[in-house]
């Protein structure tokens, strides 16, 4: 990095940032800032309240059952936006919903707690505003498993899963048609269902792809990768990318650190001429695990389509999310304010969702990206955990018309919300699964892909005895390594 302190900013266009609005988009989404509400003191009354008084603190919020929230809407003046938020045990749990559904899970590592002891410590220290590791680790394998949501609880032996494999870390996992796409930590695996073949879609600048996505074609396949903060279109039948945007060339290259990251020696130069802390990354090979979380200028983790052949994408340190036309590589804020976000999404049914993260909210979005209503998850049951932990709602995703499921991962529990009929169910996994992300996936589908498995992945196997162990096999049956945990749930060592 090259250092010297300076205020003045380098004249560079920005296509989007967070102190200036970007040019209109044509049909352009309305831009409207999220900020909590008084439903987040309700919702704070419930975690403080003792067990005992918890129903009765219930039964005050049952009664008013949507507490309406007034906001002023950026389209049209003088018209109010009505906005409703409520608890997530406000409605009716229902031990049946969604039994016969099956999904994809992927779990990231199986060391979530020391993920949660670093998290934890993070937060006690200075920069709470920028979250995430300050430096990068090396890749370890995770888990990929299909599961029938028939189960209240999934075991860290795999017992109930009709089908798992190893992946150098998977991320976000999609599949449509007859294709299924695997984002890894450096490549994207798309797999051919009728041909059991295998391509991957590779590229110097793919790094953790956090999302995989199909377009509606099942033509292309779009990429969110959080290494280097970009996103990827892949045609499925080349392989080959047909679009590329990087959010560090559109504005978004300054850290909430302070520092600057960008691709270009010029820039980087005019940058630190003005006294500017720049870190230059025009080789992606020297970074081979992309650049740390903390040091980021956005985070970017994820990708979507849009209604219109827009790009949703979601930034994590700016706490937003963002449309990005294609064709100009501009971006507009449509929703701000949130909480290391992750997951704008498009609806079945029209309308858009996102994770508002660290506040463990789902925030649901009309057509024009104005905040219709909100479901929040404190104050449903989980593990016990420090009480320096803050919510987590990772990835959701929207199983089928109206049906959610969220993964929540300081209550290693994934929640099942059916909007429309107002019931949920929550499913356990163990709290050492660092899940991501989770895709619908019917039963034919499912059995093609379990047949495909084992040809194109090598087996896991998972034991729990005296300690928990898994085992990592090549495709050729050879064991890559074992991974032992303590009885804490903590790393033992890895053999092999």
């Amino acid at each position: 990095m090259t250092h010297r302190s300076d205020d003045e900013e380098a004249p560079v266009k920005k296509t989007a940032g967070k102190d200036e609005r970007a040019r209109p988009l044509p049909k352009g989404p309305s831009k409207l800032t999220y900020h909590a509400d008084e439903s987040s003191r309700e919702i704070d009354d419930i975690k403080r309240a003792p067990a005992d008084d918890r129903e009765k603190l219930m039964d005050f919020i049952r009664q008013r059952r949507t507490n309406r929230i007034t906001r002023s809407s950026h389209v049209t003046p003088g018209i109010k936006a009505v906005f409703s938020s409520e608890p997530l045990i406000a409605y009716k749990y229902d031990p049946g919903l969604a039994q016969h559904e099956e999904v994809i899970f992927t779990v990231k590592t199986t060391l979530q707690l020391e993920k949660n002891d670093y998290q934890a410590e993070l937060m006690k220290g200075p920069n709470l505003g920028v979250f995430g590791r300050e430096a990068a680790r090396p890749y370890v394998l995770g888990i990929v498993a299909a599961f029938s949501l028939a189960y209240d609880r999934f075991d860290w032996s795999l017992a109930e899963a009709k089908w798992a494999f190893s992946a150098v870390e998977p991320y976000g996992v999609d599949a449509s048609r007859n294709k299924m796409a695997l984002a890894t930590a450096s490549s994207v695996q798309l797999i051919d269902m009728d041909t059991g073949e295998g391509r991957l879609c590779h590229n110097p600048w793919l790094n953790q792809g956090h999302t995989v996505e199909f377009s509606p074609d099942g033509k292309k396949l779009l990429v969110g990768s959080s290494g280097f903060d970009a996103v990827f279109e892949f045609d499925t039948e080349s392989g080959e990318i047909v679009w590329e945007w990087f959010a560090w060339d559109h504005g978004f290259d300054r850290s909430k650190l302070g520092h600057y990251v960008v691709r270009s020696a010029a820039r980087c130069r005019a940058l630190a001429a003005m006294g500017h802390e720049v870190l230059l990354v025009d080789d992606p090979e020297k970074y081979k695990f992309g650049i740390p979380t903390r040091q980021k200028p956005a985070h970017l983790n994820s990708a979507c389509y849009d209604s219109e052949g827009r790009i949703l994408v979601t930034l994590f340190h700016q706490g937003a999310g963002y449309v990005v036309d294609r064709n100009t590589g501009e971006a507009q804020e449509v929703i701000s304010g949130l909480s290391n976000p992750h997951k704008l999404s498009r609806r079945k049914r029209g309308g858009y969702f996102i994770s508002d993260t660290k506040r463990g909210k789902l925030i649901f979005f009309d057509e024009k990206y104005r905040p219709d209503y909100e479901i929040s998850l404190a104050g449903t049951p989980g593990v016990a955990r420090s009480a320096d932990l803050s919510e987590f709602l990772q990835n959701t995703t929207e199983l089928r018309e109206d049906l959610f499921a969220c993964i929540d991962i300081h209550r290693s529990s994934l929640w099942l919300i059916d909007v429309k009929r107002r019931r949920y169910r929550g499913i356990k996994f163990p709290v050492e699964w660092s899940v991501h992300d989770v895709a619908s996936v019917g039963r034919n589908l499912d059995r093609r892909i379990g047949n495909l498995a084992s040809t194109q992945f090598g087996k896991v196997a998972a034991f729990a005895r005296q300690l928990k162990i898994i085992h990592h096999f090549a495709v050729d049956g050879r064991e890559i390594t074992a991974l032992a945990l303590d009885t804490q749930g903590r790393h033992r060592g890895i053999d092999g």
